[in-house]
This record gives structure tokens, sequence and C-alpha cells, in this order.
């Protein structure tokens, strides 16, 4: 049974007894109701906070008086570890409402997360996790009630209970993760979270007037695609042949659907061009030799740029701040990486008509740092390859020596398009990528066009001049592991055998995660007392909007932070950053 007992808050003397009992090793656990869910607009109501030994306290802000607020502070303000459940979410309302909220922090979604192992990403609601861990049901009904009238004592009782809840599945989660070695990796998580808080509540400006005329030109570019998508397509129709027993079937084309996967590969087959589907994989293959498969990707890659950011993008424009808030979540992917979302910051073009869109408020600049090849220097450190290790102590360009090596000619003379084919190789191959796959690879994600005999030939020559990397995938290939770890220790385990390729990415890319997620957590402090602020994050990229006064201070600050963090899990390859002062996105 939960326990109940709680204390509403009158007058500093009920809010006394919990402060001044207050140390480094006590326990408390946090949580708020609000107005709604968007701390910028909606105000937190109340308060409710439970400790060990004593009467839970809730607190209504609304008629808290000075004196109150004032010991309440000092209580967030104290050394003692802090729950939450979603601590993001609470977080950023008791920023925006004054408190701050000093860590260490304890957040039961992400450790739920963590012990999933990736197995389960989203979900992790409280009431699953009580039912998981206390077997009793936590009713939720209350939480979307009225919180702006009168409290209910079924709405007091309702949110104490989300608070006392909290201690009381602290201690079984704790054990878990330490019987699994998997609080270094909860503790980084849980150290990362005022970065993200400062993200969200920062968020990104948009030049409105640049991605509307931006946005125009696309339509009108998706016009012109449509116009010679349909008259190469409606060729077909034209070369059937009109035979008496046909008089009653129609003479004209039919209105092609551009968007129908159905119409589309009908149309195209009647071209005579030998599909079985219109899937990307599929049409890359025939796009130099069928002008109308290249018409046709065009159109598609122009059409999902507008649907999914152009005409979306603006109205997430917020409208007090006049500026993007978006949803980073910490454990967004099954390896550990941020995703994004509402809008998906981290999916914009790399284009620089779309991100020079992205620019700093008026007397500020951008500050972008970027780890340099940070997956294939992890890879580097996991396998013990030394060809590798030894290029990157060197400061040689890796991707120069792998054309050098796999075309057998001097680095010096390797050409930008060999140097952009071995880029393609280097990343495809880490994945296990077959001869295949490469091909494919190269050609939509790098414009590099290889025949099969030369993706078969690159990706043997590849693994004879990499044999660290080729021992590391072949030792994991025969292990018939169903769990592995990152150098910080992540876990990512599978139920049933996974993938080769999923074996081979978790340990690189989740350990990679962990090298931005120090970065944030340990140069956040320093950013925030300088009017410095986190405002967006791409894998191995991190964004800050700084004053221009303090920006050769901060981008300083910034590399060498990020170089340090990567020097805490990678010993033996050195760590690369890429740090620039920008006016806009694009110019990184």
């Amino acid at each position: 049974m939960i326990n109940l007992e709680y204390r509403l808050v009158k007058s500093i003397y009920d809010i006394q007894p919990l402060l001044t009992s207050l140390n480094e090793k006590s326990i408390i656990a946090i949580d708020t109701e609000t107005t709604g869910l968007d701390p910028i607009q909606n105000r937190i109501r109340t308060i409710q906070i439970a400790t060990q030994n004593q009467p839970a306290i809730m607190i209504d802000l609304w008629g808290a008086s000075s004196a109150v607020i004032i010991s309440l502070k000092k209580i967030l303000a104290s050394p003692a570890l802090k729950i939450f459940h979603n601590a993001k979410f609470d977080l950023k309302f008791l920023r925006n409402s004054g408190f701050f909220v000093q860590g260490p922090y304890f957040d039961t979604m992400l450790a739920a997360q963590i012990l999933s192992a990736g197995q389960k990403i989203q979900g992790f609601k409280l009431s699953d996790l009580v039912q998981e861990e206390l077997k009793i049901d936590l009713p939720k009904e209350l939480q979307n009630s009225d919180w702006k009238g009168e409290l209910s004592s079924e709405q007091i009782n309702y949110a104490v209970r989300d608070a006392q809840v909290l201690l009381e599945i602290y201690p079984s989660l704790l054990s878990k993760l330490e019987n699994l070695n998997l609080y270094p990796t909860a503790e980084l998580e849980f150290d990362c979270l005022p970065a993200v808080v400062d993200m969200e509540l920062s968020g990104m400006y948009l030049h409105v007037e640049k991605w509307e005329k931006l946005t125009e030109e696309l339509e009108n570019i998706q016009n012109d695609l449509a116009l010679t998508l349909r008259q190469r397509l409606n060729e077909g129709f034209k070369r059937i042949p009109q035979l008496p027993f046909m008089d009653n079937l129609p003479t004209e084309p039919p209105l092609l659907n551009l968007d129908s996967p159905k119409q589309m590969l009908e149309a195209l087959q009647r071209l005579g061009i030998p599909l079985k589907t219109t899937s990307h994989e599929e049409l890359s293959q025939l796009s130099r030799q069928f002008p109308v498969i290249q018409a046709l990707i065009d159109y598609r890659k122009v059409t999902k740029v507008l649907q999914s950011f152009a005409s979306t993008l603006p109205k997430f424009i917020h409208p007090v701040t006049r500026r993007i808030h978006p949803d980073y979540w910490q454990i967004g992917t099954a390896t550990g990486r941020f995703s994004c979302r509402n809008p998906n910051l981290q999916q914009i073009p790399r284009d620089k008509v779309f991100r020079e869109c992205f620019i700093p408020a008026e007397g500020k600049v951008l500050i972008i740092g970027d780890y340099s090849q940070v997956e294939l220097r992890v890879a580097a450190e996991i396998s013990r390859d030394q060809r590798m290790i030894d290029a990157f102590q060197q400061n040689q360009d890796i991707h120069c020596l792998t054309a050098s090596l796999l075309i057998g000619k001097n680095i010096s003379s390797v050409t930008k398009e060999e140097r952009q084919a071995a880029k393609a190789v280097n990343f495809g191959l880490l994945y296990a990528m077959g001869a295949r796959g490469l091909k494919l690879y190269a050609q939509n994600s790098y414009n590099v066009e290889m025949t099969d005999q030369q993706a078969i030939d690159f990706r043997k020559r590849f693994f004879e001049v990499y044999q660290g990397i080729a021992s590391w995938q072949k030792e994991l290939s025969s292990s018939h592991l169903k769990e592995i770890r990152t150098l910080n220790g992540r876990l990512r385990s599978w139920e049933d055998q996974p993938k080769v390729t999923e074996l081979f990415n978790a340990p690189i890319q989740g350990t990679a995660a962990d090298i931005i997620k120090q970065a944030m957590a340990k140069s956040f402090p320093f950013l925030y007392s300088n009017g410095i602020h986190l405002i967006g994050t791409v894998h191995d990229e991190i964004l800050l909007e700084s004053p221009q006064e303090k920006a050769e201070e901060a981008s300083h600050f910034l590399k060498e932070t990020m170089i340090n963090a990567g020097k805490k899990f990678i010993q033996q390859v050195p760590i690369e950053v890429d740090v620039v002062i920008a006016n806009n996105w694009s110019e990184k």
C-alpha cells in the first residue's frame, strides 16, 4: 500500500520540518500538477514532495506566501537526491516558475528505459511502472482534470500519491541498475537533464520570410517535376495499340495519382521498365537507365520535404517566444541516441537552402560543435584495429587513407571523387553491409556510382586492410550474443538472436551517444551561468546560441569540453572536434 499521510502547507511552519531535515544523504520525491502541457503558457498549480519518515507535503503555489516560496526554493536547491518521473517535464515548469532544482537527480522513467536495454523505447508510464514494481494499480484519470479551480480532496490525494509512489519504486529501480552495472549509464542520463531542459526551453529561431520563399520555390519545383513525370508516364499509355476490340476503352490517359505506389508501378511497367515495386531501393538501381525513374525519385524527394518540413514547420513557431521548441527524447532510439519530434529538427536536410533559415536572435550568434568521424574513432577503439588507430594518431585523413589502400595509389594523389567513394565504404562496411547494400548506399547517400564488381572488390579489400575491424566483426558474428554494451556500459539486449548489423551498430552508435551526452552535461553549468544556451543536438553535433561578445570564449570552452567528453570513453584514439561561430546553421 502507498502511504498517503501528507500535510497541506498553509504556512512556513508546515514546510520547516522538511527543510531542516535535509542533507546530502536525504532523498525526496517531487511531482507537479500543472494547468497544461506547455511550460511557457501554462502554470504550475501544486508541488508535492515526499520523503522518508515524514508526511508528504503539498504546496498550492497560487496561494503560497513569500515565506513558503523561499523555503520551497531552499528545499529544491538542497543537496538531497531528487526523484522524478519524466523529470524533464517538471524541471521545465519549475525553471520557468523561478525554481532552480539542484541535482543529483533520479528519473524513474529514464531508469526504466535504461533497464529495458533497447527492447522498449516508449510507453514508460508511471502507472505501468508502479504495476510492474509494486503490483498495484495507479489510476491516472485525474491527471487531465481541471487544476485551475478549487482543488478537491480527490485531486489532492491523487497528486500526493504520485509523489509518494516514486519513493516506493526507487529502491527497486536503483537495485536493478546496480546489479546490471547500469548505474553509470543512468547517472550520465540524469546529469544530462538540465542541458535537455535548457535545449527545449530555448528553442531555435526560424527566419520565416526565407522559409516561406523556400517553400514557394519547392512547390514550383514540385509542380514542374509533376508535369514532366506525367508527360513521360503518359507516353506509356499512348504506346498501347488501339485494336478494334478496345473501342470501349478510354483513348486519353487516366489522371495519375503520382503519390500512389500502385498507380506508379502500373504506369512504369507500361513503359516496359522491369519493376516489381516502386521502393526507393529498387528505383535507385534503374534511375540512371531510365530518366522517368529519376524524375519520380526527384518528385518524391521534394514532396517529402514539403510534407515533412516546408509547409509544416512554421506551425510549430511558439506564439509567445516566436521560436520552435521541439521535444527531445534522451533515449529516443535503442542505441541510446537522442531523437526529436514536434518537429523533428534532426531531419532537417543539410542543404544550405534549408539550414540557412535557422538563425540566432538579434545580437547573438550560433556556435556549432561537431565531432569529426566519431563513429569510426569509436570503432577503432572497440576493435583495436591498429592501422585505423595509427591513422587517427597521425592525424591522417581516414577517408583518403582508405581510398589509397583500396585502389593502390599514393594518399596524396587521391581525388575528391575517390575520397567520397571511400567515405561510403568506411561508413557502410562499419555496419556489415553486403556488396549490394554498399553499392546502393554509396549511390543514395554519397552520389557515388559503383559497379557490382567494384562493390565486391572494395568490400573484400577493406577487410584485408582493416584486419582489426574484420576480426571484431567475425567474432561478434559467431558469438550468438543477445546483449552487448557500449564503452560506458550502456546495455543493448534482444529477446531473439539479433541481426549482425544491430550487434555491430549498438556499441559504436551507443558510445557516440554517450559521448555527446557527457559533453552536454559537462558544458551546461558554464554555458548557463554565462547566458549561453543549448538550442539543439543532431547526433554528433551540439548547437549553442551565444551573445556575440562571449562567442570566442564559448567556442573554445565547447571544443575543450567535447574533446574531454570523448577522452572519458576513448583512450587510444584522439578526439577531433570542429567548432565554428556562425550567423546561421548552414555555416558549419
